[in-house]
């Protein structure tokens, strides 16, 4: 996940976006329930992955689940056409120095295990797991072939260039990690499930990602930052997890919510807040008091509260609950 900053890079061509089908009040896709409500629309991009695409790309609503309380766009496009974005985009657009969710994520691997065989689901270049390469034997699952050959450079060998490929991994590990990357898949549900196949038996799953239980995404609707970026299309919390639990016949070890961005003083969280009511109520209003060189950036809403956490799910070994 990166803001976008000016100037932006060529955009993306020989991509022919198609319209997303659209339906009236859509099922949630992880339990099925048609207890879904709209939070709002979303708007259309311009930009996917930190590059600027040749024909905007339809917003559509954010709904979310009354019933398992997943959070998530509606319509999508096919797998096809987002695997496609993500392969032409830059390698280094989640590639950020110093991310705080990796950072803490490398902490919580380490208080789990001493070492081991860690795989990282959407590794990007690598800077995740790299750090740890002498500690831990470290795998990786990159579609993005520029930022699949960093991150073999860096230490992490990768496994497969797609998700659909786990399954024909015969290794299992220690520990599979998704670091802002559950927010990017159809079906969360899945993707944990997926991930689980691939844990040993006491192992463990941690995934970080955004927070849809978060009070200032519910103040900001679908206007909240995290959702605002057309590659992220799915959204847990906490308490996605704890439902789910039972089924998936883990223990959810812990959960720590964390503030994503740097920390601000509490005047600039204020400002800020302030700021996201703005853009809730009028987005034409924000984008005009913002210097020009900023308009391409992601509305304010990072560093204001605890929007992000960090899940440890531990498989149980089998007959137990």
């Amino acid at each position: 996940m990166s803001v976008l900053h000016n100037p932006l890079p060529d955009p993306i061509q020989g991509i022919s976006l198609p319209s997303a089908a659209a339906s009236d009040r859509p099922a949630c896709r992880c339990c099925g329930s048609q207890r879904t409500r709209s939070r709002g629309k979303l708007p259309d991009a311009r930009v996917f992955a930190g590059t600027q695409l040749s024909e905007p790309l339809a917003g559509g609503t954010l709904y979310r689940c009354l019933d398992c309380r997943l959070a998530f766009r509606h319509p999508v496009f096919s797998k096809e056409t987002y695997d496609a974005l993500y392969r032409q985009a830059s390698s280094s657009t989640w590639d950020e120095a110093g991310r705080l969710d990796q950072q803490l994520v490398r902490e919580t691997l380490c208080e789990l295990l001493e070492k081991g065989r860690v795989l990282d689901i959407g590794c990007g270049t690598g800077s995740l797991l790299a750090p740890l390469s002498s500690r831990f034997n470290t795998f990786g699952i990159e579609i993005n072939p520029d930022a699949a050959a960093v991150a073999e450079q860096r230490g992490v060998k990768i496994m497969a260039g797609d998700l659909d490929a786990l399954s024909a991994v015969p290794e299992e590990f220690d520990a599979v990690i998704a670091c802002d990357v559950i927010e990017h898949v159809f079906n969360p549900l899945e993707l944990v499930q997926r991930m689980l196949a691939k844990t040993a038996a006491g192992g463990y799953v941690i995934i970080s990602t955004g927070n849809s239980d978060a009070w200032s995404w519910y103040l900001a609707g679908s206007r909240f930052w995290y959702c605002y970026l057309p590659e992220h299309i799915s959204f847990v919390s906490p308490a996605w997890f704890q439902r789910n639990a039972a089924s998936l016949n883990v223990k959810v070890a812990s959960i720590r919510e964390f503030t994503y961005s740097p920390h601000y003083p509490l005047m600039g969280k204020t400002l800020r807040l302030a700021l996201m009511g703005l853009f809730r109520l009028s987005p034409d209003l924000y984008y005009r008091l913002l210097p020009r060189i900023k308009r391409n950036n992601i509305p304010v809403g990072r560093g204001i509260t605890q929007d992000h956490f960090i899940v440890v799910l531990q498989k149980q070994r089998a007959g137990l609950q």
